[in-house]
């Protein structure tokens, strides 16, 4: 009984210790209204053009659905996009879990991008996403 606890720590730390480390450099009190799936959908509907929503996954994932009005940047590297955000955009960063977006939201920052926050995973947003054409 032991080994099978120790065995589930094992498994929930990490996942803990990653909410912990999240990555957060919108100015002060911005992001506490987009960190639930609603809020962000809030914001997806409100077209705020401050806000950059970011998809770091691969372009195939990206196509297959993502959050309405994201952008595809895999793996949060721009220095190949022909049009990338301006720096001074607040940019909304995710994933598939979760597991990725953190890094992805750490290259932005050095590359440049002052204000970054990493949202997590698309798995996490229960409404409908945009398919693009194939």
């Amino acid at each position: 009984m032991k080994r099978k606890a120790f065995l589930t720590l094992l498994l929930v730390l990490p996942l803990s210790l990653s909410t912990w480390a999240q990555t957060d450099t919108l100015p002060e009190g911005m992001s506490k209204d987009i960190r639930t799936p609603e809020g962000l959908r809030a914001l997806v509907e409100r077209k705020d053009p401050r806000f950059v929503i970011v998809d770091v996954r691969s372009p195939e994932e990206y196509a297959a659905g993502h959050i309405p009005t994201a952008i595809n940047i895999p793996g949060g590297v721009t220095a190949d996009m022909k049009d990338p955000p301006a720096k001074d955009k607040y940019i909304v960063v995710y994933c598939l879990g979760g597991r990725k977006s953190p890094a992805a939201g750490e290259k932005m920052l050095a590359d440049g991008y002052q204000h970054v926050f990493v949202w997590g995973g698309i798995l996490g947003w229960p409404y409908a996403r945009e398919v693009s054409p194939s």
